[in-house]
């Protein structure tokens, strides 16, 4: 069985690649597009066509960050239309952090992080110190 992250890592690639695809694609719509009116809808069609693959993109780039911000117990606020932090998918039809939401989440993360790392840092310092002077009193002790 596959790891989610390792998952969701291969399903981000191939949406990337589709995308490119597309944009490909587009490229050769637009080249070929003689009127103003053509290329207008070359460019509406390909914004549509790709959209999808972004929010997609969006929403596991979304639960990826919450499912961290889980494991950390990091409270992150709910979901809903007056939240500069989410923004409803249009085409998926789910909540998806705004770029904003996941600065913010990401920054939440990493003060986490570095709180427990200074935490564990601290600890260490406290049990090894002793433990030196204690090694060093027995050697003295013993002589040498």
């Amino acid at each position: 069985m596959i790891p989610l992250k390792i998952k969701e890592l291969l399903e981000i690639d191939a949406y990337r690649r589709t995308i490119g695809t597309l944009d490909h694609a587009y490229d050769v719509d637009l080249a070929n597009a003689r009127t103003p009116k053509e290329r207008e809808k070359a460019e509406y069609r390909h914004y549509w066509e790709t959209f999808l693959y972004y929010e997609q993109i969006a929403e596991i780039k979304t639960r990826r960050l919450l499912r961290k911000a889980d494991r950390l117990n990091i409270p992150i606020g709910c979901a809903g239309d007056n939240s500069p932090m989410w923004r409803r998918s249009s085409q998926l039809n789910s909540w998806i952090l705004t770029p904003l939401g996941c600065s913010e989440v990401q920054n939440m993360i990493r003060q986490e992080c570095k709180d427990r790392r200074e935490h564990a840092t601290t600890w260490a310092g406290v049990i090894v110190g002793p433990l030196t002077r204690l090694v060093s009193v027995w050697l003295v002790a013993r002589g040498q």
